[in-house]
């Protein structure tokens, strides 16, 4: 009997462990650095994962009161109206939070559970950072990058300028532009522009909680 090279490949693989599918689920998404949260078209709380869990409990322009999530500050019409838009009308949303100058884009985007589920957006907080602490380490060692160039990519990636790095680590400016070109160089790119472009490219991952 014939045997195509799919099925022969089927039976020869290794059976596939196969955790509970919600313990599975919830395991990868509390593995992602932005916060993300199931909400009801009124705001009614469904899910978050640990980083969302952690915003809303800062309560900085997102907080939970009662079973619902609700906006504080600036942009709450827009918040109610994109949950609705996304979990009843089906349409995708961007909006801005703001709050003491304190700001977060949040994406909306409905979700198909089928079987006449209850209408529900998933959310998705904005980064507050262009790398994760645990994706930048990964970036740098995988360039092998000093302790002294991973400080300074560090502080480049927070937005520090190459007076402040100077100051803080209590060296010369012209030794940390040293630093820099050297870390431009392992990287491979030009500019300090490109570096953050680099850092920023590294999957949102965060460290095990």
């Amino acid at each position: 009997m014939y045997t195509t090279p799919s099925a022969a490949l089927e039976a020869a693989a290794p059976p596939i462990v196969r955790a509970p599918t919600h313990e599975l689920l919830a395991a990868l998404v509390d593995r992602i650095e932005c916060g993300v949260l199931a909400c009801g078209p009124q705001g009614e709380l469904h899910y978050a994962n640990i980083a969302a869990q952690r915003e809303l409990e800062r309560a900085r322009m997102l907080c939970v009161a009662g079973d619902r999530v609700r906006c504080i500050g600036a942009g709450k019409e827009a918040w109610s109206n994109a949950l609705r838009d996304a979990a009843v009308r089906l349409r995708s949303c961007l909006v801005s939070v703001d709050n003491d100058g304190d700001r977060m884009m949040v994406a909306l985007m409905p979700v198909h559970s089928g079987g006449g589920g209850r209408p529900a957006a998933v959310v998705m907080m904005g980064r507050s950072a262009v790398c994760s602490p645990l994706g930048l380490e990964m970036l740098s060692n995988s360039h092998g990058l000093t302790f002294a160039e991973r400080r300074v990519f560090r502080a480049l990636v927070g937005n520090s300028t190459a007076r402040e790095i100077a100051a803080s680590h209590g060296v010369s400016v012209a030794t940390v532009r040293s630093q820099i070109q050297a870390v431009r160089d392992k990287l491979g790119v030009r500019s300090i522009e490109a570096l953050l472009l680099r850092a920023a490219e590294v999957p949102p991952i965060t460290a095990r909680h």
